[in-house]
């Protein structure tokens, strides 16, 4: 699949870039995920899992930002596929329990292997240094989104924009 030109005066909207970006990226790994039966949210209840153990459910709605009504269906898939273990918390009998399977484990990493192929083809042009330094930029992007970076005031009316 190929990605489309733009005109100059699009490609000079970085946002739209990075936009377009991200859309091609995510579809591309939506396919990747699929051919191994996966899709983006399993991975995302994997990782949480791999990270922090056997996690109350609940909690790991709470580190992902989902709802917990929402998180009952991802993980009942979780849970149907075998890579999920879900049981009653004996000290709370009204929570439970997620904890990840061997099989739950072994799908994770060729999730992420999936990932590293779609990286590698993506930043194909850049030398490592460059991908060292977009990884970094990435994080940094990514910190200031989780600060609410995104929401704050524009500048007042009237006020100069800083020069690049």
């Amino acid at each position: 699949m190929t990605t489309p030109d733009f005109s100059q005066s699009l490609l000079d909207l970085d946002v739209f870039v990075l936009s377009n970006l991200a859309l091609n990226v995510r579809r591309r790994l939506t396919e990747r995920l699929a051919e191994r039966g996966m899709n983006r949210w399993d991975v995302a209840v994997l990782a949480v899992l791999v990270d922090h153990g056997p996690t109350v459910q609940r909690a790991a709605a709470s580190l992902l930002g989902v709802d917990p009504s929402d998180m009952v269906d991802m993980v009942e898939r979780l849970v149907n596929a075998g890579w999920v273990e879900r049981e009653r918390d004996p000290s709370d009998r009204r929570r439970y329990i997620l904890t990840l399977t061997p099989q739950g484990r072994e799908m994770f990493e060729l999730a992420g292997q999936e990932e590293r192929r779609l990286r590698e083809a993506l930043l194909a042009p850049l030398d490592a240094r460059e991908r060292e330094e977009w990884r970094a930029l990435l994080h940094l992007l990514h910190g200031h989104l989780r600060a609410g970076g995104l929401d704050a005031p524009p500048p007042a009316a009237g006020t100069a924009e800083p020069e690049p």
